[in-house]
């Protein structure tokens, strides 16, 4: 069988960066290109620019003294800023998406929220994690209507989900789950104040939580001290 038609690099950096965030590669492994133009069915020159891409968003990275590509490694402290970068754009947005926010919105964030609910007591806390993030993105890109904070939040919110591997329990699904109704509470309510309290809380407590995890070790490799 030939190759897919028409294949694209952007194709290539969705696929690649779905398995990135799905957890599916070992992260002390070189990317090959090879291997993962097989695996896609695509060529090897999507796959390099789809790679390029990536490095861009600063998922991967090439690391000084080695060929090809990694996934990144975060320090604590990138960690940290990652979190802080995160509280400040959400507080900012917050007005803006108050504004924008309709029945409609509302209903589809808490169909996300059933999801999420559904798939914990299903014992996934793995997809449990990524259902989440659909609702954080989806509240930022239907409600801002802005395409800058929409890319600079996906992207951060991307790089926190690659670590929170590490620390993905069903405990810390539950916890968060219960963060997430009380900020669509508040966006139910129109309550400005409320939501900025509210997404304020769910970001101490979510960094509190992976921090804590950090701090023991793990055996991922997605942070580095």
């Amino acid at each position: 069988m030939g190759k897919a038609e028409g294949p694209t690099a952007s194709r290539a950096y969705q696929l690649t960066k779905d398995k990135i965030i799905r957890n599916e590669l070992d992260p002390r492994q070189k990317l090959s290109e090879i291997e993962l133009a097989k695996e896609l069915d695509i060529s090897r020159t999507p796959v390099r620019e789809a790679l390029i891409m990536l490095e861009k968003d600063g998922l991967i990275t090439r690391y000084e003294g080695t060929r090809g590509f990694y996934l990144k490694q975060f320090s604590l402290k990138d960690i940290q800023d990652l979190y802080e970068f995160r509280e400040m754009i959400e507080v900012a947005a917050a007005a803006r998406i108050i504004e924008n926010v309709t029945d409609r919105h509302i209903g589809e964030l808490a169909a996300i929220l059933q999801e999420v609910e559904t798939i914990i007591e299903d014992g996934r806390p793995a997809d449990a994690l990524v259902k989440a993030l659909d609702f954080h993105i989806h509240c930022v890109q239907t409600c801002t209507n802005n395409p800058f904070i929409t890319y600079a939040l996906r992207n951060c919110y991307e790089k926190l989900t690659v670590v929170s591997w590490t620390c993905h329990d069903i405990n810390a699904c539950i916890s968060g789950a219960k963060e997430h109704h009380e900020i669509l509470d508040a966006l139910r309510a129109r309550d400005l104040n409320k939501l900025v309290e509210r997404s304020r809380h769910h970001v101490h407590r979510a960094r509190d939580r992976m921090m804590d995890t950090l701090k023991l070790g793990t055996k991922r490799l997605y942070f580095m001290p």
